[in-house]
């Protein structure tokens, strides 16, 4: 109980000083009210949890109000979300808002939206003043809006809008297109903007939409239960005046959120409460012209889209594992593009499709029963699933030594080169020898001279490219006993003994030795 009322403390103090900061900026603003502006109306804005923050929402957006404050913003909606707003103004004005959103499956996400404000009851008279009839006055706008992610970091979106007034028996409209965007620089931080009546077509009036444009920023503290936001607009072509919009929400428990905000013409409180997938807000503003509620309800519904993508996303992951295990690299690359796109988000999954991407340009397949084409595939596989890149330079080094002329073997080469920052991965084999052979001189070599660590790492290289191999075991063993190491050493003999049975020097050899003889040096140096 304690922490929920530190909680809720902390929260009012945050608002306070949210509600002194903006305010100058309500006194600056003020006397600029753009009430006879064409389209004016859609300024009351949208759900009552934003109108409790003083609208300044944009760079929040991240419910389905985000089709009136800034469609980029409806990107990061993971479930369908349906809101309802219901307001009663002044002098029997009504106020009401409505959007559903819709998370598609292969990316971005649909909005419907409505709005419509409504007052009644006037009367129509002749030129006696008797009352002939009476009629109403309805400003409302319909639209489809679109978000989706362009980039880890950055939404956009845009609305397609019908806007109309019709006063008595005259109706006159508008065709509109709105954009916006989304960025999140940093962690907790959040700038939006969106520009309405970009593009607009009027029918049955001379009134032109001014352009508006709004920016805003929102930051999240004390582990996002927080958020602050900021917001700024311009009229282009009508007010001079820039009004700030500023608020504040705090989510005291996990079911209930205080705000507080102020914009141009209102000061605004409000609550929210929240039980699984439904929500019911609360929004008071005090005006000039008087008081007036603002209540919204929103209830998500349907399986989240993101969980259903990431699944989708393993599914064809999995697939992409299972073609390139066994060869098929073009159709790995394939698979691991539609999950990609899915899931860009996932960082192991992005590597593979880079680095299997570019091997199935160069090979698209290699699914040969053949020992080489084995070879190189357990090469990409442990690339890919280890990140090791020593197998598959071996065995395109293999390749290469067999056939100098495998323009594909070298071209993955030098690929895997640049990807590892290897500037030269090619190992020059002596003409008429296979790699191993090269490497087991090689080897031979660096015994004679006493550089056993590079004989061990010759060694490993050709059990890596021939398993099989029994003569680089021995000379392993031999190189591991001569630093004393004579449990490696007797590992080594052993195996070179099973691939090679009939080595008998070298099974006298380990009878001795395990025997716990004094070794001959001098005699195993001549063997090797």
């Amino acid at each position: 109980m304690k922490k929920e009322l530190k909680r809720i403390i902390m929260g009012m103090a945050a608002a306070i000083y949210i509600v002194a900061a903006g305010q100058y900026a309500v006194n600056r603003a003020a006397s600029k009210a753009s009430g006879g502006m064409p389209g004016s109306f859609m300024s009351w804005g949208a759900g009552a949890r934003s109108l409790g923050m003083g609208k300044a929402f944009v760079a929040l957006a991240d419910d389905a109000s985000a089709t009136y404050w800034n469609p980029a913003g409806l990107s990061d909606l993971s479930r369908s979300q349906l809101t309802a707003l219901h307001s009663i103004l002044w002098a029997g004005t009504v106020y009401d808002f409505v959007s559903y959103v819709y998370p598609t499956k292969t990316g971005g996400t649909l909005g419907f939206s409505g709005t419509r404000l409504f007052l009644g009851g006037f009367e129509g008279r002749d030129s006696s003043n008797r009352v002939t009839h009476t009629f109403e006055d309805i400003q409302s706008a319909y639209g489809i809006s679109y978000g989706q992610k362009v980039m880890e970091t950055l939404s956009v979106g845009a609305n397609l809008k019908k806007m109309s007034h019709t006063l008595d028996d005259h109706t006159s409209g508008s065709y509109i297109i709105d954009v916006s965007a989304m960025y999140n620089p940093i962690n907790n931080l959040k700038v939006g903007a969106n520009l309405q009546n970009l593009l607009a077509m009027t029918y049955g009036t001379s009134d032109e939409l001014p352009i508006v444009a709004r920016v805003g920023v929102n930051y999240k503290l004390l582990r996002e239960r927080l958020s602050l936001g900021v917001d700024i607009q311009t009229t282009i072509g009508w007010e001079d005046s820039t009004p700030y919009y500023v608020g504040a929400e705090y989510w005291a428990m996990d079911y209930l959120a205080l705000r507080m905000g102020i914009d141009p013409e209102e000061f605004n409180v409000g609550f929210g409460l929240k039980y699984e997938d439904y929500g019911v807000d609360y929004a008071y503003a005090t005006h000039q012209l008087g008081g007036s509620h603002r209540l919204s309800a929103t209830v998500n519904f349907g399986r989240s889209v993101k969980a259903i993508k990431e699944r989708t996303a393993r599914e064809y992951s999995s697939e992409g594992d299972a073609a390139y295990r066994v060869g098929m690299y073009d159709k790995a690359s394939g698979s691991y593009e539609k999950a990609y796109s899915l899931n860009p988000e996932d960082k192991k999954l992005s590597r593979k499709l880079t680095i299997i991407s570019r091997i199935a340009k160069i090979i698209p397949r290699k699914v040969e029963d053949t020992y080489d084409a084995k070879l190189l595939r357990r090469g990409i596989n442990e690339y890919i699933e280890n990140q090791n890149h020593k197998v598959l330079i071996l065995a395109l080094n293999n390749l290469i030594a067999k056939n100098p002329n495998d323009q594909d073997a070298k071209r993955l080469l030098r690929l895997i080169g640049n990807m590892e920052g290897i500037q030269d991965p090619r190992i020059k084999v002596a003409k008429g020898l296979t790699l191993s052979e090269f490497k087991l001189q090689q080897a031979l070599q660096d015994f004679y001279d006493g550089e056993y660590a590079r004989v061990i790492e010759q060694t490993q290289d050709v059990v890596i490219v021939e398993p099989d191999n029994a003569q680089a075991y021995k000379r392993m063993g031999s190189a591991f006993f001569a630093i004393g190491n004579e449990e490696k050493a007797l590992e080594a003999w052993k195996k070179s003994l099973q691939l090679n049975p009939s080595d008998n020097s070298l099974r006298d050899y380990i009878n001795r030795v395990s025997a716990g003889r004094e070794p001959d040096i001098t005699n195993i140096n001549k063997e090797e």
